[in-house]
Formats: C-alpha cells, sequence, structure tokens
C-alpha cells in the first residue's frame, strides 16, 4: 500500500511541477507550494528510518484537509486582487547610482560585520571546531542587527542580479554587480548554512522566472532550472557533509573524516546502503518534519493549545525593548525527537488553535501568496518581483518550517520597501517583454 502511495503522490507532484511551469498560471507559488507538499508527502510513504511511524486517519484527514483549504482559498483570493490590482505603468529607465552604490554598501556592510564577529569571537563559523553551534553563539551574544548586517549578502545578491536583468547597465556596473554577487556568496560561504547560501539562489531564481513571465523559453528555462536544481543539491549535501566531518570526527564519530554523513544515519536510523548515506540530508528534512507535524496533532488538543501566543512569540526580539515578553515554553522533548525541532509550516497553527489552525493557516499563506503573484504578473516592478520571489521561497519553506515567525523576515521587507521607494517603485514599473 506504501508504495501505491508514493507513486500516486509522485505522480500527483509532478503532475502540478508541470502545470507550474507550463499551466495557465505559469510560476504560481500556489502551485509550487501544492507540489512541494505532495512531493513530501509521497517521499514519506517510503519510511526507510524506524523512527517514522504509520500515519494514522487523523493525520491524513488534516494534510489532505489543510491543502484543500489552501486551494480553496487561493482561489478566492486569486479572483480578488485579480479585480482590484491595476496593471502598471511602463518603464524601463534605470535608476539613480544611488541604488548600485547602496547595493555595494551592502556587501561592505557585511565584510565589516563579519570582522566584527571574528574579532570578538577569534573565529569565524567556517573555522571553527563546532560550525553548528557557533552561529548559534554568534546569535545569542551578539546584538541582532549586527549579525544581520554579516549577513546582508542575502539581500543584495538577488538586488544586483535584478538590477542586471532589468535595467541592462553599462558594462562597468554589471562587471562591478557581478563582482558584489561573488563577493557576496564568499561572505554567505562563512556560515556554513545550507539556508543562508540557498536563500539567495532561489530569490534570484523565481526574480528570473517571473521577470520572463511573458517571454517563455524552454530552452532557456529548463537549463536555468536544471542548473539551480542540481545547484540546490550539490549544496545541500556538500555543506552538512562539510560541518559534519568537523564537527564529529574527533568525538562523537571515529568516522566521520572518512564518511561525513556516518552520524545522522546512524542518528536518523535510516536504512539505506551505505555508499547512498549522502541522501540522509536530503531525505529525512521532509519526511521527518511530517513525522514530527503527526506527534504534534497527537500531542496537542483544546486543553493545552497555546490560543495564539507561540505566533506572537516570534515577536519577543522586539518585546524587550519595552520589557514586555510573551512567557512560553514549549515541551520540545515531549512533543519530538532529541534532535529534531521543526514540523512544518502547520505546527505553529495547529499549536495556537487547534484545528481553526486549519483555517487560519491554510488562508493566511493563501491571501500573501495570492497577493504577492497577482501583484507581480499585474503591476511587475521591483518591489512586487522581490515579494513574488520572496514569498516563493517561503512557499518552499512550509515543508521545513513557518517562516512568518523568523525575525529576519520582517528586517528584510522593511530593507526591500526602502530599496523600493529609492528606485521610486511606482514610477520605474517596466512591461513584460513581449
Amino acid at each position: 500500500m506504501n508504495l501505491i502511495l508514493f507513486f500516486l503522490f509522485l505522480i500527483l507532484s509532478l503532475a502540478v511541477t508541470s502545470s507550474y511551469f507550463f499551466g495557465k498560471s505559469k510560476f504560481s507559488p500556489a502551485k509550487l507550494f501544492i507540489a512541494l507538499w505532495l512531493m513530501a508527502i509521497s517521499i514519506s510513504q517510503l519510511r526507510l528510518s524506524p523512527n517514522e511511524m504509520p500515519w494514522d486517519n487523523k493525520f491524513w484527514l488534516i494534510l489532505i484537509g489543510f491543502l484543500a483549504l489552501f486551494i480553496l482559498f487561493f482561489i478566492l483570493f486569486s479572483k480578488f486582487f485579480n479585480k482590484k490590482l491595476p496593471i502598471g505603468i511602463i518603464s524601463t529607465d534605470e535608476p539613480s547610482m544611488l541604488f548600485f552604490w547602496l547595493l555595494i554598501a551592502m556587501t561592505i556592510a557585511s565584510i565589516i560585520g563579519n570582522a566584527y564577529i571574528f574579532y570578538k569571537f577569534g573565529t569565524l563559523p567556517i573555522l571553527s571546531s563546532q560550525p553548528d553551534s557557533f552561529r548559534f553563539v554568534i546569535n545569542r551574544k551578539l546584538f541582532g542587527l549586527w549579525e544581520y548586517a554579516s549577513l546582508l549578502p542575502r539581500l543584495a545578491i538577488p538586488f544586483s542580479f535584478f538590477y542586471i536583468i532589468a535595467f541592462k547597465p553599462k558594462k562597468w556596473i554589471k562587471a562591478a554587480l557581478i563582482a558584489n554577487i561573488i563577493a557576496g556568496f564568499a561572505v554567505l560561504a562563512l556560515y556554513t548554512s545550507r539556508l543562508v547560501i540557498i536563500f539567495p539562489i532561489l530569490i534570484s531564481y523565481f526574480t528570473y522566472l517571473i521577470y520572463n513571465f511573458k517571454t517563455f523559453n524552454f530552452k532557456k528555462l529548463a537549463g536555468a532550472s536544471i542548473m539551480v536544481l542540481l545547484v540546490v543539491l550539490i549544496i545541500s549535501i556538500a555543506i552538512p557533509a562539510f560541518r559534519q566531518s568537523i564537527t564529529y570526527r574527533n568525538y562523537n564519530d571515529p568516522d566521520a573524516e572518512k564518511d561525513p554523513f556516518s552520524y545522522i544515519s546512524r542518528l536518523s536510523g535510516l536504512n539505506v546502503p551505505k555508499e547512498f548515506n549522502f541522501i540522509v540530508p536530503i531525505y529525512i528534512i521532509p519526511t521527518f518534519n511530517l513525522q514530527a507535524m503527526m506527534r504534534a496533532t497527537d500531542f496537542y488538543n483544546q486543553s493545552n493549545i497555546y490560543y495564539g501566543k507561540y505566533t506572537l512569540s516570534t515577536f519577543n526580539p522586539a518585546l524587550k525593548f519595552v520589557n514586555s515578553q510573551i512567557d512560553l515554553k514549549v515541551p520540545w522533548k515531549d512533543l519530538f525527537l532529541p534532535w529534531w525541532v521543526t514540523a512544518t509550516y502547520l505546527f505553529s497553527w495547529w499549536a495556537d488553535f487547534w484545528y481553526l489552525g486549519l483555517l487560519i493557516g491554510s488562508g493566511f499563506l493563501a491571501l500573501v501568496l495570492s497577493f504577492v503573484y497577482s501583484y507581480a504578473t499585474k503591476k511587475p516592478n521591483f518591489f512586487s518581483i522581490i515579494l513574488f520571489s520572496y514569498f516563493s521561497f517561503i512557499a518552499i519553506m512550509t515543508i521545513y518550517t513557518n517562516y512568518f515567525q523568523r525575525s529576519e523576515l520582517y528586517i528584510d521587507l522593511v530593507v526591500i520597501i526602502i530599496f523600493a521607494i529609492i528606485i521610486r517603485f511606482r514610477f520605474y514599473d517596466f512591461k513584460f517583454k513581449n
């Protein structure tokens, strides 16, 4: 039965993926979201680890109900926004040089930020004996804006990419922006984090997709998509291999240097041949997150939900400044495996509102994704396209976590708005190529 479900959801996922590229609503983040969740459900049916428990009927109904509600809300909201949002003004004028110099300044600021981190701690994640834990040390002990400044290439890279493809700048500006992108990736590599490096890659990719919305060229699109997929897969495998070979070889796993995935393979109990251990980091993200979500649905009920406190605890860092924080302790040890603490986008809504969370969570996500898609396709400009790209990335992240609960999201949005104002996004719109 599991094998039948595996192929059924795999086929459904591939069908939605095909519609994402070739269907009527090309590049819709809703289709991306549905395709990814169907693929995750498919892969989860393989149950390659003894830690993966069979899904009960309640969990199946929760998943199907959540996806069905999302589709319904997305259709309704899309109809509303398509009627209300006007078509944008047409212009391809290059923005002022302030935009260009700010992109360069962002990368310089990140270099200064990382130099300060090195001065304060005497090392950086890539040089640390424990790259994983050191990133959390920085997060806890460093003032938030310093840490954010050190990671500014996350936005500087896709902004620079947008500048190049949208405004066709002079040769020396283009060369400087390409150098800015390369320098940005070099800075981000210091953190040995998949998410940090993959983020600007995918934002730039989605920017490329929506910019070429009308001029669909199969050859170019296929080439770009395959290249991005391969790069993301390589990063998803190589970075955990690098981190684990350093972290575990001395005291947790003497074989880590020979096989950097040996520790995580034994920890997860994944039943695969040793030569295929490299797939473990990719496999456990969708499967163990869904397993964790199933545990959450069994743990939380009407008597122990948080009634919104878990969602609002996102803003605790900001509430520190007014000496008012939301006191909330989540029993992670009772909920999940000791080494796993994420449970998809749906977890926070379920923990806060139980079954009502399915309605609120699906409706909220559908509202956001339908708006950014309608906005980017009807009124394409820097602001709408970057928003579309950012939230397309968030659609991917839903299988892992609720990205709306990450404080950097809101700082990122402020930075995006500032740049949009600088280039006067209301006037520097551009028509999709005919």
